[in-house]
């Protein structure tokens, strides 16, 4: 059951929460096992469309979890600032509810990884292309890919006086 933002003065608009997520270095992917427990785990994403991808290893607990169960979270923050004097903390953030797939068509698998490498990395320097060609010849085939198809998502935000 999906709950609505208790502190709605804090809520953001879904706009909002999608720029939230696109920016955001990295978010922690939860997920449920055979056993009922949770397993959280933090990833980098990319957000494509209606959809955000992350890339692991070809076999793991995120997979055996997300094949047992395929309704995923997803939270990410792009800011977050403690204030000592304040007693809080400033921060945007995103959380997303969604279904995770493996990849299974290669040209998309190998289309976003090209993406998120471009994200994570400098895709002007000189010598980018080689580099790619060269970790992909030599880790492309053991990276695997989730697609996790956004079904809602909500962002929230507790900024500072300077920052509003």
């Amino acid at each position: 059951m999906i709950r609505e933002i208790r502190r709605q003065n804090r809520a953001l608009p879904e706009a909002e929460a999608r720029e939230i997520l696109a920016r955001a270095e990295h978010g922690v992917l939860a997920t449920v096992g055979t056993d009922g427990w949770p397993y959280a785990v933090p990833l980098n994403h990319v957000l494509i469309d209606n959809a955000i991808y992350a890339h692991c290893a070809r076999k793991g607990h995120k997979l055996d979890n997300i094949a047992h169960e395929a309704r995923v979270s997803y939270c990410a923050v792009a800011k977050a600032t403690v204030s000592p004097a304040g007693f809080t903390c400033h921060y945007e953030s995103a959380i997303l509810y969604g279904r995770a797939e493996l990849v299974a068509d290669e040209e998309e698998r190998v289309r976003v990884l090209r993406l998120l490498t471009e994200r994570f990395s400098d895709p002007g320097a000189e010598d980018f292309e080689n580099h790619f060609a060269e970790h992909m010849r030599l880790h492309g085939r053991g990276a695997a890919m989730i697609r996790i198809e956004i079904e809602h998502i909500t962002g929230k935000a507790h900024r500072s006086a300077s920052a509003a």
